[in-house]
């Protein structure tokens, strides 16, 4: 093992325990004042049909295709303390609790009395989701071997950077901006490192995302402020104020974290295919200038930002599609549909991501341009190889002499008047 991998796995190792130290800690010392109206003592558990006892259930009269009733139902719960107790409920099925069930069917129930009496709450879909993630995770393992089963830890690691560090911050009365940036810092740099390691793609990859992600919270915030869209127009306002009023909870700025969040996906994305591309086509053509580096980065770049420009603005239009919806079939007079709250956060979580994603694509490929190409006589660096360069090129092979010259001894038909011909170098 060479230097440069053991200080790699060493700074590895002291970040991971740092990480964990840190984590626990604040999730330990965590403490905030509950939601007044919280539920106590009132159990979720997992429940099968065993009997269908009566049932009542007929096509909608507005909707054939669903239908509406009651069911009484014989149940056996399948978890929790009452774990095999059989208990009868009735079901009730309508338009908004659509969940008709017959036997075998797995649903979950609640009960303040250890199910005396209880409630159906919905269907038991857990055991899809986890077969759902698994497929997931074994495909990407499959398809991405190594890197995928790396990528598989990067997003573990961002999972717990939102729920066990990003969301006590809030609690703990941190600035949603400033922890979503520190959310996007962490959740960057170890997944870019732990797929491509301590390199020059890395680094240009990694600092072009950040840049274009803060820039995407910026453009957000400015254009947010100027046309008076905040998280107190939004559906799930009345909640979080109720929250708020007894916690340290900053809800000012949630609204642009959420999309400093959201947009670094992409983010990381873009950046990480232009800062790629570059380092292949100078590993390729090491004397390439930087200047043709760039030009290269971008017209990569051009490509991609059509495709990821897409996907954000059908990212985000995609959660208000029912909105949409509505608006199309009641023919709302277009003063009115484009001064809509929740249409006006999604058009500016939309558009502040794809301009900021559109400004990424010039700036990684000049950093890469900048980066890759010193050492070259046109390039910043002038001078000789730095670890930029380095981390580019193939490890040398001590024993690669010695081969070459076994290599010349064993073919005798191999003239010398040629070792051009069949040199590696």
């Amino acid at each position: 093992m060479n230097k440069g991998k053991f200080l790699a796995r060493v700074c590895w190792v002291v970040f991971t325990c740092i990480f964990i130290i840190a984590i626990l800690l604040l999730n330990r010392t965590l403490d905030y004042a509950k939601p007044q109206d919280i539920q106590k003592g009132n159990a979720y558990e997992r429940a099968k049909v065993i009997r269908v006892i009566s049932d009542t259930l007929a096509p909608d009269p507005d909707f054939p295709e669903i239908r509406i009733g009651i069911q009484e139902l014989e149940l056996q719960v399948l978890s929790g303390p009452d774990k095999g107790k059989k208990i009868v409920l009735k079901n009730q099925v309508t338009r908004l609790t659509n969940y008709p069930a017959g036997e075998g069917t797995r649903l979950v129930v609640s009960s303040y009395d250890h199910f005396v009496s209880g409630m159906v709450m919905g269907y038991d879909r857990t055991t899809w989701l986890y077969l759902l993630a698994a497929f997931f995770l074994i495909l990407v393992a499959v398809v991405g071997r190594w890197k995928g089963l790396r990528s598989i830890f990067g997003l573990v690691f961002t999972l717990i950077c939102i729920l066990f560090l990003f969301i006590p911050l809030l609690l703990e009365g941190m600035d949603p901006i400033p922890a979503s940036v520190l959310c996007v810092l962490l959740s960057t740099g170890v997944t870019l490192c732990a797929l491509n390691g301590f390199s020059a793609k890395t680094l240009c990859a990694g600092v072009g995302c950040v840049l274009c992600t803060l820039l995407a919270g910026l453009i957000a915030l400015g254009f947010g402020a100027l046309m008076h869209v905040s998280v107190y127009v939004t559906p799930e306002a009345e909640n979080l104020i109720f929250i708020a009023q007894n916690t340290a909870l900053k809800l000012s700025n949630i609204l642009f974290a959420g999309i400093i969040i959201a947009s670094s996906g992409a983010m990381m994305d873009t950046t990480m295919s232009i800062a790629s591309a570059v380092a292949e086509i100078r590993r390729l053509d090491p004397k390439i200038s930087p200047r043709q580096l760039w030009k290269s980065g971008m017209n990569i770049g051009k490509d991609v930002l059509g495709t990821m420009t897409n996907t954000l603005i059908l990212a985000f239009a995609g959660s208000s599609l029912n909105v949409l919806l509505i608006i199309f079939m009641y023919q709302m007079p277009w003063l009115r549909t484009i001064n809509m709250d929740l249409l006006v956060i999604e058009i500016l979580k939309g558009l502040a991501g794809s301009a900021a994603l559109a400004l990424s694509i010039p700036i990684t490929a000049l950093l890469s341009a900048r980066l890759m190409g010193r050492g070259h006589p046109s390039g910043a660096g002038g001078g000789p190889e730095n670890a930029v360069e380095r981390d580019l090129r193939p490890e040398k092979d001590p024993n690669k002499e010695a081969k070459q010259r076994v290599h010349r001894a064993a073919s005798p038909h191999v003239s010398g008047e040629h070792p051009d011909y069949f040199s590696f170098r």
